[in-house]
């Protein structure tokens, strides 16, 4: 469907309509750049100005906004931004190729495939492995002997999900993601680092996304677990016995080190790290480039290196870019002691 009439989109998204239900909406765009028939979105009031030139008939915005808007047929919601994420999708959808097995790719006799697979070019699909109806396996994707994955899952060119993981329904695995690996486990003998088998596994539930050339290694002998719900960046390391409980957001170039567990709800900044054996309590917020070495407790706020709550951090930092003028206080102190001294 190309178009939808404005009140259609007013009941998708649950908002109350001031203006024409029948006026007909062809795409969604930014306000710059929108049409006449395009529908716009208010998310900050600082964009008014921009929202008010644009060309765009229909707006979306949060609610009270009607009256800065008096020439625009408006959508009043509760949380615009939440909207635009439905509404897109009625517009839009990822490419998904047709179904069937291209003649270029490996599928072993012995795996299984659900109803409406799709196998891209070069891909390999090994031994017992199963695939659930409709899911997508794009070009050049390695899937080893025994893995499970879902219906409806969209997996990626180049990504590699090892001997015997787990990945659940409606599960997004972006290009480069790799599942299963190897954890880093070595021993030190005296005289060499012995390698330490993982055989465990990895076991990524429903409704998660993961992110381009995000890795999840597999636990020594038990599993590393991403919970439903999960959304994590691209370029981020889960090490081995991980677990993540659901909804958890984890931002780019992260690294989350070998048995630590971060409870359900937990928000994670870009370039954040987490040590091993560490507990972040459900609920709980690690600011970007935070070092966690210690328990979070639920609900807290951290931040800094070594990350501690986060107006301490706020207030050690305060003092530190005083520094140089407390520094040449004492110094002129220092100076004014000596002149006494030798009076």
């Amino acid at each position: 469907m190309s178009f939808f009439r404005l009140g259609e989109l007013a009941g998708i998204i649950g908002g109350h309509l001031f203006g024409d239900p029948d006026f007909v909406v062809r795409g969604v765009q930014e306000p710059q750049r929108a049409e006449e028939e395009d529908l716009i979105f208010l998310f900050d009031v600082r964009a008014l100005p921009e929202v008010l030139s644009s060309r765009a008939k229909a707006v979306v915005a949060g609610k009270g906004c009607r009256e800065y808007l008096p020439e625009k047929y408006v959508i009043e919601v509760d949380h615009p931004r939440i909207a635009f994420a439905r509404i897109l999708a009625r517009f839009s959808s990822p490419f998904r190729p047709p179904s069937g097995v291209h003649p270029l790719a490996f599928v072993h006799p012995r795996a299984r495939l659900g109803v409406g697979v799709s196998v891209g070019a070069f891909s390999v699909i090994e031994e017992d492995a199963s695939i659930g109806d409709r899911t997508c396996i794009f070009p050049q994707v390695y899937i080893g002997k025994g893995v499970q994955i879902g219906a409806d899952c969209l997996i990626y060119p180049q990504v590699v999900v090892r001997e015997y993981c787990t990945v659940g329904n409606r599960v997004i695995l972006h290009s480069g993601v790799v599942v299963g690996a190897d954890g880093f486990g070595y021993e030190w003998t005296g005289e060499r680092y012995e390698k330490i088998p993982h055989v465990g596994t990895v076991v990524i539930e429903d409704d998660v996304e993961i992110g381009a050339n995000t890795t999840v290694d597999r636990g020594t002998l038990g599993c590393t677990r991403i919970g439903r719900g999960t959304k994590i960046d691209n370029l981020v390391m889960v090490a081995h016995n991980v677990r993540i409980g659901d909804h958890v957001i984890i931002v780019a170039q992260s690294g989350i080190a070998g048995s630590s567990i971060l409870e359900d709800g937990v928000v994670m900044g870009g370039q954040a790290g987490v040590t091993d054996h560490c507990w972040v309590g459900k609920g709980a917020r690690i600011a970007a480039r935070a070092g966690v070495t210690a328990k979070v407790p639920p609900g807290e706020m951290v931040s800094g290196f070594p990350a501690q709550e986060h107006h301490k951090e706020l207030r050690e930092r305060a003092l530190i870019r005083r520094l140089p003028k407390m520094w040449q206080k004492i110094e002129e102190l220092e100076e004014r002691i000596r002149k006494l001294l030798k009076e």
